[in-house]
């Protein structure tokens, strides 16, 4: 069996082979580095998305910046999302932007973030960037742009002390209508708010059914606040089962561990 060296050197030989090579077709390079990564041949694909991005291929950029990542090499993986940022790639702005907010540099975080606007993803992450740096009028703003598109912001806004129960009811169920069902928590806790508790049940048994844990987790707490603390230990008990630590430490608050 290979050593790690053994594959640098092969990716080396393939880099210098490689210089000797033409195309009229340089997304084949592209294509050829993919194959290769689905292959698990991770250190040969290297050289042909090099030869990708000299040729001008620039989804290539941001392909190599998260192989660079998933090896873990953060330096070579955060220069390469920025270079992908700055064409314009959104997915690789994003990923910087996650990088940089990680490493506690918000206003690096914040310009990134900015370019992967049109991702659903983006918002909520900005906005929380931009309230750390003191800028919470216009996280906020982001919120409100965004509330359509994004189901996260669409919770966010909902559970706003300034956002009336009913239109946050509204806007999540537009969501839900939509499948995005990730908002059914939220949702029902509004319910709940609005004295509509058998709608709250329904709507957490459809979500848990379609493998929400959080549903799940939260139906058995409706019903153990409703007396039914079988009910709610099966619940807690399933939710727990897949990993729910909430779940995990209901069941041991009652008792049921």
């Amino acid at each position: 069996m290979g050593s790690e060296n053994d594959g640098l050197d092969a990716a080396e030989d393939i880099r210098v082979a490689l210089g000797r090579v033409s195309s009229e077709h340089p997304e084949e390079f592209f294509n050829i580095a993919n194959d290769l990564r689905a292959l698990g041949c991770d250190a040969a694909a290297v050289p042909f998305y090099e030869k990708a991005i000299a040729a001008g291929v620039v989804e290539a950029v941001y392909n190599l910046a998260l192989l660079h990542h998933e090896c873990g090499d953060v330096d070579r993986a955060r220069q390469g999302f920025v270079t992908a940022s700055e064409h314009g790639d959104a997915k690789g702005a994003f990923m910087a932007a996650q990088i940089f907010e990680a490493c506690g540099e918000h206003q690096a975080a914040a310009l990134h973030y900015a370019r992967a606007l049109e991702l659903p993803e983006t918002p909520v992450r900005l906005a929380r960037v931009l309230r750390l740096l003191g800028m919470s009028a216009d996280a906020d703003r982001i919120i409100d742009e965004s509330v359509a598109t994004s189901w996260e912001s669409a919770v966010e806004y909902a559970l706003r002390e300034t956002t009336p129960t009913y239109e946050g009811l509204e806007i999540l169920d537009r969501h839900w209508t939509a499948g995005e069902h990730q908002v059914a928590v939220t949702m029902a806790l509004l319910l709940g708010e609005a004295e509509r508790t058998d709608d709250a049940e329904a709507l957490l048994l459809v979500a848990a059914e379609q493998g929400d844990v959080h549903a799940l987790t939260n139906l058995g707490s409706l019903w153990c606040d409703n007396g039914d603390l079988e009910a709610a230990r099966r619940a807690w008990h399933r939710a727990a089962e897949r990993g729910d630590e909430v779940a995990a430490n209901l069941l041991e608050r009652h008792g049921y561990t």
